[in-house]
């Protein structure tokens, strides 16, 4: 039988994806560390892809609504204060004061916001800002933090996702690890795909899922690993830790990964994302 694009790509998902399904994690355990945890956020970005649905100069990215008149950082906000974490680290840049007054202290969540600008308005990318927030003690060096981009919106869990995040970082640090990526085990190509021999066209799928995890702009990070930013990174270039620091902490084996269903993430890059996210949660 010819191989087909959904069996090579099974083939390939067994392959590079597998998760530890043996380790145990108790509901003890992750109570016990959301005391412990800060929720990150960078919002410095223009979105400049998506200006267009903000009909305003004047407002960030992360401020267009998703929800009713619910922003995407305020809709972050909610679901993670629902299930009991309630510290945030807001990195701005772009209209700094703006997402300051948008969000305010946080109160009414129940929750604590702190802000971070980047450095005399310079951009310094996500590892730049999270190196700034711990050298201005915005960003508690002793906490766990969860990084979380507020336009990767996660929908419809069957769990409060904050608390699939911590386990996930329980499962880490039990596996000898410091930090975790939260993936999805696929991703829809935006074309047709084939399976192409010696020119001859044997399958062809249109916008077939590739099975190539991808990170969901979420990372869970243990204190530990605050001074490989401190090592690595510097605040004299733009730079992500996605580019820096991840690669470093997966060369010496502590980078762990979790999958979340590709169906409940939905990256906000353009109109199409903010339109698709709206339907998700009117469906929720």
């Amino acid at each position: 039988m010819n191989d087909t694009l959904d069996s090579i790509m099974a083939e390939l998902r067994s392959r590079i994806n597998t998760e530890d399904t043996t380790t145990v994690v108790t509901r003890e355990e992750i109570e016990e560390i959301k005391a412990k945890t800060v929720v990150v956020m960078p919002a410095g970005g223009k979105g400049t892809r998506i200006r267009a649905e903000t009909h305003s100069e004047r407002i960030n990215k992360v401020m267009i609504p998703v929800d009713g008149n619910t922003s995407m950082i305020e809709k972050a906000i909610q679901d993670y204060t629902a299930c009991g974490i309630d510290k945030f680290v807001v990195l701005t840049g772009f209209l700094a004061e703006v997402v300051e007054e948008h969000l305010g202290d946080g109160s009414r969540w129940g929750a604590e916001i702190r802000y971070s600008q980047d450095p005399d308005g310079r951009k310094v990318g996500n590892a730049g800002a999270i190196l700034h927030a711990l050298n201005n003690g915005t960003l508690d060096d002793s906490l766990i933090a969860i990084v979380h981009n507020p336009d990767d919106l996660v929908v419809g869990m069957k769990r409060p996702y904050g608390e699939v995040f911590l386990e996930g970082q329980i499962k880490a640090k039990k596996n000898g690890c410091i930090a975790t990526f939260v993936v999805v085990p696929e991703t829809p190509f935006q074309y047709s795909g084939m399976v192409i021999n010696k020119g001859r066209v044997l399958d062809i799928t249109k916008y077939p899922p590739i099975a190539v995890p991808a990170h969901t702009g979420i990372t869970v990070f243990d204190p530990e690993v605050y001074d490989f930013f401190r090592r690595l990174v510097s605040l004299e270039v733009e730079s992500s830790f996605e580019n820096v620091v991840c690669p470093v902490l997966a060369k010496d084996d502590l980078l762990f990964a979790i999958n979340i269903p590709s169906k409940n993430w939905i990256p906000v890059n353009d109109l199409k994302g903010i339109e698709t996210a709206r339907a998700a949660l009117e469906n929720c």
